[in-house]
């Protein structure tokens, strides 16, 4: 049986990286790498805060601030549930929508560590 060692030093670039790359979208955007998946989410039509939660991986207090700081912002707007008046939703206000489009547009670079080819379905 052959053992795996896993290369600890990548990961740690990987995590360099990424909050390199955290830190740039916040200078460029004003946004924290969870506001924009969740911005990003709801674009893609996820609009049920329990969904948001589960496709983030977020706690339910966790996601709660973030819809939160994004309403204050004028962001998002959440909603009484047309399907279940005692459900919310949550979608882009036209100021969402367009941050949603200045961030994909952005010149942001993105480090070679965390470069990969999307799949059609991201």
């Amino acid at each position: 049986m052959e053992v795996c060692m896993i290369d600890l030093c990548a990961i740690r670039k990987l995590q360099t990286s990424l909050r390199s790359f955290e830190d740039q979208l916040k200078q460029q955007t004003g946004l924290s790498f969870n506001d924009a998946l969740l911005l990003c989410a709801v674009n893609k039509g996820i609009c049920e805060p329990s969904a948001l939660a589960k496709e983030l991986e977020l706690s339910p207090s966790r996601l709660t601030r973030i819809l939160d700081s994004l309403e204050n912002r004028k962001l998002i707007e959440r909603t009484l549930s047309i399907l279940d008046r005692r459900s919310l939703t949550v979608a882009l206000t036209e100021t969402g929508r367009a941050m949603v489009q200045t961030y994909s547009c952005s010149e942001l670079n993105l480090p070679n560590e965390l470069q990969f080819t999307q799949s059609p379905n991201t």
